[in-house]
């Protein structure tokens, strides 16, 4: 027996782990493409850009953990079924409790890990990405591109001729600010300097220029200025224990201490956050027990799109649960461990129906039909495509 549960650890093991690396690489990527893009247009140093996604990597590694485990023990489970392997097991007089058993163990290893990751290596990560943000932010400012229309901050088009050989000074320059829709500015400058205000806001100091403004009515005013004071709307250099963290960026012994001593508020939202870490790992597990059932009821009959269906079908139901629970703890029609804690109730109370109903050997046919009509669909689309002209 003990041969057996290590085989069906292993297969499930395999295949959620293999899930997991695909979908947090797929979901990752939009992001590192907008990072790519701050060292190709924006110079922004690879290594800089290589610690970020290195601090992305643990709140996508758990994002994606419970649907990993939720389609990897479905196509492990669904390999064995098509191979007629369940059927052996059947008869050979393993119940569904026993091939329960090691993949219980397996979701019970990745809901710990990902609960651990949430007390401690996400909330670091977030807030290492936020300091590294923040520096980023001055950096990429600071390093203007000459003769490129640079737009790293939104709403703001700053175009320069040259910078002077310690990059200081900016010379020719050209900035269109849309950043206020009923107050669209254009300004003009021999030369510039980026500044930092004793509150520690930045501003561009421009010298001897003009600038353009279109007013109501068709009207247009032109000012020139010896010196002029260009607000950027970023802070620069802000140093890490000035910037307030927020919840996400908080450890547990934070979190406690928020919810004891902050204000209803603050205590509100460290509350929901601390609920929200744990409730989101357990979410995992449940959707790992819940794809036993169902991924042993898999053959030749329901088709191999069935996994898929079942995983789409049930990450939806129970996603939805939890964002309208998430929603009502905010709004405050439910208390905070009620509004995290009803979804999974209720997923666990549908996930004790489908194990016991698959223990009695019971089908669900409704599942069956729509994972059929499904598969059938491309063959359908196939056949209309290719169906002979009438002459």
């Amino acid at each position: 027996m003990i041969r057996l549960y290590r085989y069906i650890f292993m297969e499930c093991a395999v295949s959620s782990v293999l899930v997991l690396f695909v979908l947090t690489f797929l979901i990752m990527l939009p992001r590192v493409l907008n990072l790519v893009d701050l060292w190709v247009n924006k110079g922004v140093a690879i290594g800089v850009l290589g610690s970020m996604i290195l601090w992305l990597i643990p709140n996508f590694v758990v994002s994606v953990a419970p649907m990993a485990l939720l389609m990897g023990i479905l196509l492990a489970l669904g390999r064995l079924s098509q191979d007629s392997e369940t059927v052996i097991l059947k008869a050979s007089g393993v119940s569904l409790y026993q091939i329960l058993f090691p993949i219980a163990t397996l979701v019970s290893l990745f809901t710990l890990l990902a609960i651990v990751l949430n007390m401690t290596w996400v909330p670091d990560s977030f807030n290492r990405f936020a300091n590294l943000r923040n520096a980023l932010l001055s950096s990429t400012t600071l390093a203007l591109k000459p003769q490129t229309f640079n737009q790293t901050i939104a709403g703001l088009t700053i175009y320069i001729h040259e910078r002077s050989e310690n990059g200081n000074i900016l010379y020719g320059l050209l900035i269109h600010d849309e950043r206020k829709t009923d107050e669209i500015v254009t300004l003009t400058a021999r030369s510039g300097q980026l500044l930092i205000r004793g509150s520690e806001d930045s501003i561009l100091l421009l010298q001897d220029g003009s600038r353009h403004e279109k007013l109501p009515a068709g009207r247009y005013r032109q000012l020139r200025f010896a010196s002029y004071n260009l607000d950027l709307g970023i802070s620069l250099g802000l140093k890490e224990e000035q910037r307030k963290t927020g919840p996400k960026e908080m450890n547990l012994a934070d979190l406690l201490d928020s919810i004891t001593f902050d204000s209803s508020e603050a205590s509100m939202k460290a509350s929901a956050e601390l609920h929200r870490r744990l409730a989101f790992p357990v979410a995992g597990f449940i959707l790992g027990l819940f794809s036993v059932s169902l991924g042993l009821q898999q053959s030749h009959r329901t088709g191999r799109v069935y996994g898929f269906v079942v995983a789409v079908l049930a990450l939806l139901l129970h996603y939805m649960l939890l964002s309208f629970g998430e929603a009502a703890v905010f709004r405050g029609l439910l208390p905070t461990a009620a509004g995290y804690w009803l979804p999974n109730l209720v997923m666990a109370l549908i996930t004790l129906y489908f194990t016991i109903h698959t223990a009695r050997d019971g089908s669900f046919q409704m599942i069956v039909w729509l994972s059929q009509f499904i598969s059938a669909l491309p063959q359908k689309f196939l056949h209309t495509q290719t169906a002979p002209e009438e002459v």
